[in-house]
This record gives C-alpha cells, structure tokens and sequence, in this order.
C-alpha cells in the first residue's frame, strides 16, 4: 500500500440560524425556516451569520492510507490507517500510535478506561469459522487513553455453531466496557465480562412472535440509558403473520433483562440507521426513499420528534456527533459536497460549508465519513477514504 500524505485543507463557515417547530402529539417536526444557501455557501435568513479565521495544520505524515477516523476521549480522534494513531485536534499532533492489526472492518467504542475496537476478519479456515460467524472471525482488542493493548477476547467463542452475527453494527459495548451486546440469528444477548455470563435479551427463536414483538432480524445495536437499555433497528412481521406482506423496518428500546420492549413504526417515516447515545437516538432513513427529516428519540422518555433538513436527501447521509448534541449530513454537487450541521435537540442549522472535490471526480463516488465534536464544536470531514487510488482528503472546521 503506497504512503500517502494526508492533506489538512482548513476552511470554515460559522453559521447560527432562526428556526421554529410544530408540535404534532407526540412527534414534532422542526420547520424548514433555518435560512437557505446561496452559491458560496453561506446562510441566508440571519443577522448572527459569521465567518472566523481558520487554524491551518500542515506537514501531518500518516503511513499508509487513511481508512477511517473514529471518536476518541475530549477534542481527540483516532485515525485508522495502515497503523492506528491518536490525534490531537487542538494542537495538530499525532499523540500516540498503535500497530496495525488485520482486519476487513473494524468498530470503535470510547469505554472509560480507554478504548475497545472490534475487527472483523474474512478467515481463511472456511471450516469451523463457516460455522460461527458466517466465515468471519470477530477480535474485541482492549485499549487504554495511550493506546496500548491490554487485552483481547475473540467474540467468536460467544456464538452457537448453528448461529451468525449479523454484522458489526449488531455489537455496541457498554460506557465501563464490562458488556458487550451482540445481535444473532437467533436473538440479541448481552456478555458480562467480569461474571463471565451470557443472557439473552430477545429470543427470536421464540415461538411466540407477541412475546417479541414481531421482530424477526435485529441488525443494529447500541446501548442507552446509563447502559440500562439497549436502542435497536430490526425487521419486523405483523401479528399475525401476514404472508403476503414481507418484513418491514422498525426500531425500538429494550430493557438490559429483556423487559420494557417497544419495538416501533411511523406514519410516513421509515427508520434505517441507528446512532445510540446515553440519552437521545438517532434514526436516518434509507437514502434511496429520503424525505428530508430525522427521528430523534429522547431517553429515557421515549418521546419522539422529527426535525426536517433544508433538502430532502439529507437524511438518508446522518452522521452523529461525539456525545449526540448534533449531526452532520453531505449532500453531493457537480464540484465537490454541501457539509451542514444542525442541532439535534432543536433541529436547527448551525453551520454550512462547501468542500471542493479539487477537480478529483473520484472523490464523489463514495458519501464522505464526518465526525462532529460537541465540546469543541469541531467538525472533520474525510473524503476518499474508502478508495486506495486517491488521496485522502481531511478538512476541519469550527462552527
């Protein structure tokens, strides 16, 4: 894999907007008066509008290229490449680094004493692995503030013979790092490793389909609640069964000892992605049917609401920040990406930007990853990470 350099291109837009909301029940949905763009990307409709002068960062070397960044502890991210390295986007330096380590995918969670990443490997023992995980082998690797390993657990001995993870976003490991949930075929299991006890949560064997709820697939996971609750997106059947009609998208909350479940659908709103924090959740909707709005649910209430983005395809591009007071959305143009970030609790537009592809065609064929820091009120914007024939490139910004 050829060195790559990783370009710092720093630009920014401050941006603070006028909105209003309507309550209807028990989902608001936060009205569209935020203001509207004009070509260079600045927000029309309030006095407040500002710009300030960027910090620019130069001459940052990373081996290998840049696949993915991920949250880390305060103003700091991890930046995967062909080693793992901390950070520093207050000062621009890399802290800390760690080596590399095989995977097809990985994950990231911040856990108090540090940090867990899970990595999924294709195995090449297509024997017994096909048995557990589809052919897969999943590696939890413990590490603490400065990156070093502290421990390991291989997932894979937590899975029947006859049964299958569903995918990494079928895992999410609690705030202490002393559980981890995992979502199979076969139902959503909570693993405590300190009692070194597996429970499980919703048994999707179960004859019963009132008893679960109709869920039929859980494919996406994360804990809530001071880690009392476990967030879900499922597919799900009618009770009864209806054979005509094929499973649907619904999303929901379960108690940690499987009580409390609420498995739930929307008028005029299919939720797709999940992003899970300690007191508010996050639902996106499938890109390809996007309407312009985003679920929010608060917990521990339950209480629902929907906030509207400025153009419809925007909501199938959610990307949450680091504690959940805000996310991002991209929006592609013929010469690079609308960046906008809005306020969760309130639905309202806080900054636009538009970052340039540079004349690199290539850079528009994937959506960029974002990354939002609540603190700080920093966001960073990767593109072309997932190609290895570009240069990767990262902008970051202020609001």
């Amino acid at each position: 894999m050829k060195h790559k350099l990783l370009t710092i291109i720093l630009s920014l837009f401050v941006l603070f907007t006028v909105g209003c909301t309507k309550n209807y029940d028990n989902i608001v949905d936060s009205n569209d008066k935020q203001g509207h763009s004009n070509n260079e990307g600045k927000v029309i409709g309030s006095p407040e509008s500002q710009s300030t002068v960027p910090e620019v960062v130069s001459d940052l070397k990373l081996d290998g290229d840049i696949k993915n960044i991920y949250y880390a502890n305060e103003n700091k991210i991890l930046i995967a490449a062909d080693k793992l390295y901390l950070y520093d986007l207050d000062t621009g330096n890399v802290l800390k680094e760690s080596p590399p380590e095989p995977f097809d995918s990985e994950n990231f969670w911040v856990i108090n004493n540090g940090f867990v990443a899970v990595r999924e490997l294709l195995s090449s023992d297509s024997s017994e692995s096909m048995m557990t995980a589809g052919g897969f082998s999943y590696k939890a690797m413990f590490y603490d503030h400065d990156l070093n390993t502290v421990s390991e657990f291989d997932l894979n001995q937590l899975f029947e013979d006859d049964d299958m993870l569903m995918s990494l976003n079928a895992i999410s490991f609690s705030s202490t790092g002393n559980q981890v949930a995992y979502a199979t075929y076969s139902g959503l299991y909570i693993y405590d490793f300190e009692k070194e006890t597996k429970t499980k949560v919703i048994d999707l064997e179960s004859v019963d389909a009132k008893e679960r709820s109709g869920i039929v697939n859980i494919e996406q996971i994360g804990f809530t609640n001071d880690d009392k609750r476990i967030a879900f997106k499922a597919q799900s059947f009618d009770i009864p069964a209806n054979p005509d009609k094929p499973s649907y998208d619904t999303c929901g909350i379960v108690n940690v000892d499987g009580s409390g479940l609420l498995n739930k659908t929307f008028d005029n709103y299919i939720c797709k992605r999940l992003t899970a924090y300690n007191d508010v959740l996050l639902f996106a909707q499938d890109p390809t049917i996007a309407t312009g709005k985003t679920l929010v649910m608060e917990i521990p209430s339950d209480k629902t609401k929907i906030h509207t983005q400025i153009e419809k395809v925007e909501s199938g591009s959610i990307w949450g920040s680091n504690t959940g007071g805000y996310f991002a959305t991209s929006i592609s143009h013929e010469t690079g990406w609308t960046i906008r970030v809005y306020n969760t609790e309130t639905g309202k537009l806080e900054a636009e930007q538009q970052v340039s592809n540079d004349g690199e065609e290539r850079y528009m064929d994937h959506d960029p990853i974002i990354k939002v820091i609540d603190d700080t009120r920093t966001y960073i914007v990767l593109l072309g990470a997932i190609r290895d024939d570009i240069e990767t490139k990262m902008i970051v910004s202020q609001f």
